[in-house]
């Protein structure tokens, strides 16, 4: 494979994939939607590594709706992977076999984008949802990503079985309700039909695979530091986040579809940071000033004050594992950064 940017998820992904541990995806068919986003990167990652082994899998099929990245151009000549470019939220049925397999991850994880088209982010949440677990195989799984925003209203590291306390006329309602009723999906199709599904309730995951102009706030900084040479923040910054590093969040999405025994996990990361602090911590790395305003926390489109959840439910079933530090992962995301501002992929 011609060496590309792409090679930096390769390199990620092969510290996931262990050939002992996924012996059963020998011939299996898996599809994966939303693939040419942050995690749908890391997903083909995976399954790239997969088709190095004894143990490949028979087709690995991959939606999405806008033109395929350069980088991901190599795809098209490798007859393991099916590629469909298709705005799911447009059709009735895709036009696949029963998978073994189906990693649900289309959608808008950008509120600016989620909010831009309201019930095409209903529709990829509840009826596109719908439509494939009609695909699934009985004897398959599915996995459903969906958001920490399902807490939003509460405060704290939030466990699963708490949900939020929004109306439906919050700002970010259509994508709160959407994931909420999409998870109801799941838990019908697992009561009504034995689907093997589960809901995966992810908190800012970050890290190399996003495209330009990518409008979260992390991935604002770094292009503001690229481009302006500084970061100009619009409040004081003193909302806490924590992110996870999207191989971690990877791995554990890939745990939780093949071996989880439980209906929703939260998927997030361990350290706390400001946004004051996440601002430095990448001015720091590029070598530009951070300029702050002095005025206090702009909640804006409905954005939470802090946003962090509880994992131990997942670190009891799967035992616990280093996660990449904020730092190492800031370092991958900026050289991502860097790579696609320069070759305009």
């Amino acid at each position: 494979m011609k060496k590309n940017i792409f090679d930096i998820i390769i390199v990620d992904t092969q510290k996931i994939y262990n050939e002992s541990k996924y012996r059963f995806l020998k011939d299996k068919n898996i599809l994966i939607t939303g693939s040419t986003g942050l995690l749908g990167n890391y997903m083909i990652g995976f399954f790239l590594n997969s088709l190095q082994s004894n143990f490949k899998p028979k087709k690995i099929t991959i939606t999405f709706k806008n033109k395929l990245p350069t980088y991901l151009n190599f795809l098209k000549s490798n007859k393991s992977f099916k590629l469909i470019k298709k705005d799911l939220s447009k059709i009735k049925k895709i036009n696949v076999i029963n998978q073994d397999y189906i990693i649900h991850l289309a959608g808008y994880g950008q509120p600016m984008k989620f909010m831009e088209d309201p019930i095409k982010t209903f529709e990829l949440n509840t009826g596109v949802l719908n439509m494939l677990l009609k695909k699934i195989d009985k004897k398959g799984s599915f996995l459903y990503l969906s958001s920490s925003e399902i807490y939003s209203g509460l405060n704290g590291k939030i466990k699963e079985n708490k949900i939020g306390l929004t109306n439906t006329d919050h700002p970010r309602a259509c994508y709160i309700e959407s994931k909420r009723g999409g998870e109801a999906i799941i838990n019908i199709y697992r009561k009504k039909f034995g689907i093997n599904a589960k809901s995966a309730r992810l908190c800012l995951a970050y890290g190399p695979g996003t495209k330009k102009n990518d409008k979260r706030v992390l991935n604002q900084f770094i292009e503001k530091a690229i481009i302006l040479n500084s970061i100009k923040m619009n409040d004081e910054g003193t909302a806490l986040r924590s992110y996870i590093y999207v191989s971690d969040a990877t791995r554990m999405l890939l745990d939780i579809l093949f071996f989880g025994k439980k209906t929703i996990y939260n998927v997030g990361g361990e350290e706390k940071i400001s946004i004051h602090n996440l601002a430095k911590k990448i001015a720091k790395i590029l070598g530009v000033p951070v300029n702050t305003k002095k005025t206090s926390y702009s909640k804006g489109i409905g954005a939470p004050k802090n946003a962090f959840v509880n994992i131990s439910l997942y670190k009891k079933e799967f035992k616990n594992y280093n996660f990449i530090k904020l730092d190492e992962g800031l370092e991958r995301t900026i050289e991502w950064q860097k790579k696609i501002y320069k070759n305009n992929k």
